[in-house]
């Protein structure tokens, strides 16, 4: 019996940042805990590859300093001295040019020459917007506050609030971070993504997993470990999962966390109440194919990343310099560079094998931004292609309303708790919170059964 009085131990299903996060949670408060993860290691959307010396960050890339929870997290596992401050001088391509400004100085918006003088109106509302919304847009929120907000479109709020320029060249080049457009997308997405570029930026010093990574050495995780099926019974949970080669195992457990994509969990867990199911059923995420070049000569842009409004490219939304982000990208003197796309040509091209992206991609950068075309395809030393299908979630208007609505209907009394970036703004950091928020509610579960238990 452990330090709570529970026989069992907690099951984590999942091992990215919202699973591992909860498992550490809940072994620091005296729970034994076991991490199964179908993957063949831990880390989720927040892993590394390495190819050739150079480390791809495989979806978590930006990072910034008011992800509160999750540098209290890096100070606890005592490995600040792996993290930085980086580079955050953003670019946004116009008529051919690349306008840079820094992250965390919005002044620059007014010098880069991206905006006539006479858009200086609209950047002023903005600002006096984004002050007063501060409270309800925030990483460890529920999204209940930025709820009222969501009756609007990203396209509408600019015509309505701001200018058509800076609908055009500024709200549409952002909208690209979630792969997407502004008419489709909900005014809190962007709100939210300004704060998030008006902000310092940190990394890991060497790949992004670094936290993952030390979170599993910490744990015990158990790898290429397949979970079809997690079921509450009177006194706990049983859960049901697979190994290649392997008889099916059965583990009885005092409560589970499941920290998997919405529709996953949905399958999983047949036991949840209808409404719960059906939402996680139909969280509506967008698929993303994003492609990797190693180059062996770095190029002359100093930008971490430059955007593409839609009159530039109707497709290709972001190239990233991972190199500029922060050192260990690539090898010395070399560059690491990633094109992401907006989910509609991640769609049509999603059937096409790797060698068929990489030369689309190609072809994309000569039509985008020709002079980066020739300098990736006479310095290729290596291209990789990535794949989500469950990358980010679409969120229109009214959604979070319908997230708030769904959040507060969860049974915080029930021994299957839920974790994941569905239950909040689609980021790492909110991922982070919604496995803190898991652990403290199983916790409260386990300890309180196990006190009834014991008075009987």
């Amino acid at each position: 019996m452990n330090a709570t009085g529970s026989k069992e131990p907690i099951i984590v299903v999942g091992a990215g940042i919202a699973g591992m996060t909860a498992a550490f949670r809940l072994q620091q408060a005296g729970h034994p805990v076991r991490v199964l993860e179908a993957e063949d290691r831990a880390g989720g959307r927040m892993r590394t590859v390495e190819r050739r010396g150079y480390h791809m960050d495989l979806a978590a890339i930006l990072l910034i300093e008011n992800y509160t929870q999750m540098r209290d997290l890096v100070r606890e596992l005592g490995i600040e001295d792996t993290t930085l401050r980086t580079n955050n001088l953003v670019g946004i391509r116009r008529e051919g040019r690349v306008h840079r400004l820094r992250a965390n100085r919005p002044t620059d918006l007014k010098r880069s020459g991206l905006l006539p003088w006479t858009s200086l109106p609209a950047m002023v509302r903005l600002q006096s917007d984004l002050k007063r919304y501060a409270n309800r847009l925030r990483w460890d929120s529920d999204m209940g506050e930025a709820a009222a907000l969501d009756t609007e479109t990203a396209a509408a709020y600019a015509e309505r609030r701001l200018d058509t320029r800076f609908r055009d060249w500024v709200v549409d080049p952002m909208s690209a971070m979630f792969f997407n457009s502004p008419p489709d997308l909900s005014v809190v997405n962007f709100l939210f993504s300004m704060p998030a570029v008006n902000s310092t930026w940190f990394n890991f010093r060497d790949r992004v997993d670094t936290l993952t990574t030390t979170l599993a050495s910490r744990l015990d995780v158990e790898t290429r470990a397949e979970v079809t099926q997690v079921e509450e019974t009177s006194d706990g949970v049983r859960v049901h999962w697979r190994r290649e080669g392997e008889p099916e195992h059965t583990e009885e457990a005092a409560a589970a966390v499941v920290a998997l994509p919405g529709p996953v969990a949905a399958r999983l867990c047949p036991g949840l109440a209808p409404t719960t199911r059906d939402y996680l059923a139909n969280v509506p995420y967008v698929p993303d194919i994003h492609v990797y070049f190693g180059v062996d000569r770095v190029p002359d842009e100093t930008a971490t990343c430059v955007l593409f409004p839609q009159r530039e490219h109707p497709d290709l939304g972001v190239i990233t310099f991972n190199h500029n982000f922060a050192p260990g990208r690539a090898p010395q003197g070399h560059a690491l560079l990633t094109s992401y796309y907006r989910y509609p040509w991640a769609m049509r091209h999603w059937e096409a094998d790797d060698e068929e992206v990489a030369a689309l991609t190609h072809e994309v950068h000569r039509q985008a931004w020709p002079e980066m075309a020739r300098h990736i395809e006479a310095h290729q030393d290596m291209a990789y292609v990535q794949r989500w299908k469950n990358a980010v979630i679409l969120r229109r208007p009214g959604d979070y309303a319908r997230l708030r609505d769904f959040n507060r209907g969860l049974d915080s009394r029930s021994r299957i708790q839920l974790a994941g970036d569905y239950l909040a703004f689609s980021a790492t950091n909110s991922s982070l919170v919604t496995g803190e928020r898991a652990a403290e509610r199983v916790s409260e579960v386990v300890t309180t059964g196990a006190v009834a238990a014991g008075l009987r």
